[in-house]
């Protein structure tokens, strides 16, 4: 529990403005909310809209409260424990290099040096001081002091530089031929390209099939030469008195009919499309068909269909 109080207490800052910025964020949803009221017409929608307000502002509230009692649970006053001082996340003190003081050379004691050289003593008159007698001796001791050498400093003996490496030697390949691909032709296969309709001969009548009296097309007739913008007449005459009607053409080597046009009002001797344009189909034999559709959408199976020619 502990280090959770403490995260929070390093995150402080950061959770206290996302509260705000949500308790700002709802506030003004609310009073968008609010202010959508007055263009309310119904009561279900003044009803929502002012539920919608109220929850904006609950939420509002809320994100308020969480962010009251983040800051005062991590206030460091209320809680000694998260302090700086005793928080393990805290930066740890800074050690301090201690620089070694170089121990001093040991110097040569010249007084004892000079007291072995010295002659005897019984060689010396009593009447002599201490001094001449130091004085006599001190030339010799220093004559025969050794001569010391130089205290080693710290400055590094350069390297001299290293022998340059010489490169590795290359290999003589023999001369080789490099071999292209050549690429295979890729085999396309050719759709069949769809057999012309055979022009019916002298003499062969294209046919009408219009079992039905509900289903009628009286203009083109079986065999009829249309060409341009042409006006389909017949009849269509919904079972029921509820569907609809709807053109139809079958294309020469095409699966499938192809939708032409459709209308919802039941025709008797009238007109059933107004505008049939020949022009954008190639010529060939073609068939036009009449199917009528119940309410429901299905097709009821009564039909009409008959034979044209486009040049």
């Amino acid at each position: 529990m502990d280090v959770v109080f403490r995260l929070i207490n390093e995150l402080r800052l950061v959770l206290v403005v996302v509260a705000a910025v949500c308790c700002v964020a709802f506030l003004f949803t609310g009073f968008a909310a609010w202010r959508d009221l007055r263009r309310a017409v119904f009561n279900l929608e003044r009803s929502t809209i002012i539920s919608n307000a109220l929850s904006a502002w609950f939420k509002a509230v809320i994100c308020a409260v969480i962010g009251a009692a983040i800051w005062i649970v991590t206030d460091d006053s209320s809680r000694p424990e998260l302090r700086p001082s005793d928080n393990p996340l805290a930066a740890a003190p800074t050690p301090t290099l201690a620089l070694e003081v170089p121990t001093p050379l040991p110097t040569a004691d010249l007084s004892r040096l000079a007291l072995a050289i010295a002659p005897p003593t019984s060689f010396v008159p009593e009447t002599a001081p201490t001094s001449a007698v130091l004085a006599a001796a001190l030339p010799t001791a220093v004559s025969v002091l050794p001569t010391l050498p130089p205290p080693p400093t710290n400055t590094p003996t350069p390297l001299p530089p290293p022998p340059p490496t010489q490169p590795p030697p290359q290999l003589q390949l023999p001369n080789i031929v490099v071999a292209t691909a050549t690429p295979t032709p890729v085999l396309i296969p050719l759709l069949p390209l769809p057999s012309p309709t055979p022009e019916p001969t002298a003499g062969e009548t294209m046919i009408a099939d219009c079992p039905y009296p509900a289903a009628r097309i009286t203009s083109p007739t079986a065999g009829e030469t249309v060409s341009g913008v042409y006006v389909v007449r017949g009849t269509a005459d919904f079972p029921g008195g509820v569907g609809r009607y709807k053109l139809e053409i079958l294309r020469p080597n095409v699966p499938g009919w192809a939708f032409l046009w459709e209308n919802y009002n039941a025709v008797k001797e009238g007109v059933l499309m107004p505008r049939f344009d020949a022009s954008i189909f190639p010529p060939g034999i073609y068939t036009l068909r009449l199917m009528l559709i119940d309410g429901a959408g299905q097709e009821t199976g009564i039909y009409c269909s008959v034979q044209i020619r486009i040049p």
